[in-house]
């Protein structure tokens, strides 16, 4: 279905949600809570698959979705922080009890039909994470520096950054001013700035770029850089979201 569903980056975090969705094996950084509209799914891993309706995965869990007749929701989640710290994983995945399921996922039907925008969706996410027992902080003021850095890297983009010049501005020595800025965001710089491009890549290709111009346009070194790096980040192709091949809205907060 063309023009369903919705994803959402804010900070460290992702919110999706979609009609169908095939991973291959991946394993990244991020938490990942993944639960469904109504039917259930399947998660591979190495060697089980498991059928449910709602689970929380650890960071860097070597695992494949398969969820192709499914509207499903996934949300990642930077595991440094205390949303994650507080839903006490161990390094296996968590069955997300029926009833949290069928109240989480009530709650997350926006993400698919509505029209939702970037303070409703962090609105949503707190709700949905504290019916799982965790809470969220997502409006932490930012230090004034880093949100001056911010302001710069944006402004600045998709010409290359030099972190001595930034953290000059801000008033900081450069190694300072990168833990500040992995203190304040919860991300290093660097992935920081990989998201910033996707993000100049996404628009360009929601107004009608292929990849190739996508690419370039963003900062990155070819199409394959920007395959490589959104595949790292969602476990799927670029060209399943983006560019409104499927998706009605597409958002970096």
């Amino acid at each position: 279905m063309t023009g369903f569903g919705s994803l959402f980056y804010f900070r460290e975090r992702i919110f999706l949600g979609c009609s169908g969705i095939k991973t291959d094996f991946h394993s990244h950084y991020a938490a990942s809570i993944l639960f469904s509209e109504s039917k259930p799914f399947l998660l591979h891993n190495e060697t089980n698959t498991l059928t449910t309706h709602a689970i929380v995965l650890p960071p860097n869990y070597f695992h494949k979705l398969d969820a192709p007749q499914t509207n499903i929701f996934v949300i990642q989640l930077d595991p440094k922080t205390e949303e994650y710290k507080s839903l006490k994983l161990d390094k296996e995945p968590k069955l997300i009890p029926d009833k949290t399921a069928n109240t989480i996922s009530e709650l997350a039907k926006p993400i698919l039909y509505g029209d939702i925008n970037c303070e409703s969706v962090k609105q949503l996410y707190a709700k949905i994470l504290n019916e799982l027992g965790s809470s969220s902080n997502i409006e932490t003021e930012l230090d004034p520096r880093i949100a001056q850095a911010i302001e710069i890297i944006s402004n600045v983009l998709p010409e290359g950054i030099r972190i001595k010049e930034i953290s000059e501005q801000t008033g900081l020595s450069p190694d300072r001013f990168m833990h500040l800025f992995k203190e304040n965001m919860g991300i290093p710089l660097r992935q920081f700035l990989l998201w910033k491009r996707l993000h100049i890549a996404a628009k360009h290709l929601q107004t009608g770029g292929n990849l190739t111009e996508a690419s370039h346009s963003a900062g990155f070194s070819d199409q394959a850089h920007l395959s490589r790096t959104f595949k790292k980040m969602f476990g799927v192709k670029p060209s399943l979201f983006l560019g409104g091949s499927q998706l009605k809205k597409v958002c970096f907060c």
